[in-house]
C-alpha cells in the first residue's frame, strides 16, 4: 500500500469477484461493500474472464476464476481522476478476493496486497 494509505479507507474501493465459465454469470453486478462502519456500492462488468467497473470515485479491473466451488479474483482499484468526491486513494490497490456464487448472488471476502488484516466483505447481486 502506499505510504500515505490510511487504514479504513479501503472500504470506497470497490472490487468484485464472479464465477467463471459459462454465459450464466456475464453481465452487469451490483456490488455492496463493507469494511467495519464504511460501506459502498458499485458496478461491474464481467465477461470472458476479465471484470471492468466504476462507481463515481473509482476505477476498477481485474480477472477472475474458479476451482471447484471456490471463486478468486485479483481486482486493481485506482482512484478516479474526474470523481467529483474527495480522493480517499492517491495510487492504486490491488486486492485477493475469495468467495463463492450461489444462483444471481455472492459473497466474498479478502484485502488489499500485503495488508492481509484489513479485511473487506462483499455481496454481489446480477442484474436481471
Amino acid at each position: 500500500l502506499p505510504e500515505d494509505y490510511e487504514s479504513g479507507q479501503s472500504a470506497y474501493a470497490r472490487f468484485v469477484i464472479f464465477r467463471q465459465g459459462g454465459n450464466e454469470m456475464e453481465g452487469i453486478w451490483y456490488a455492496h461493500f463493507r469494511h467495519g462502519d464504511v460501506r459502498g456500492d458499485g458496478i461491474a462488468v464481467l465477461h470472458n474472464g476479465q471484470i471492468e467497473g466504476g462507481d463515481p470515485a473509482h476505477t476498477y479491473s481485474g480477472s477472475y476464476q474458479e476451482e471447484d466451488s471456490n471463486l478468486y479474483a485479483n481486482i486493481r482499484v485506482s482512484p478516479y481522476a474526474g470523481s467529483p468526491l474527495p480522493a480517499d486513494l492517491t495510487h492504486p490497490i490491488t486486492y485477493f478476493l475469495k468467495g463463492s456464487v450461489i444462483g444471481n448472488s455472492a459473497k466474498v471476502t479478502g484485502h488489499p496486497h500485503n495488508k492481509p488484516e484489513a479485511l473487506i466483505s462483499v455481496e454481489l447481486h446480477k442484474g436481471e
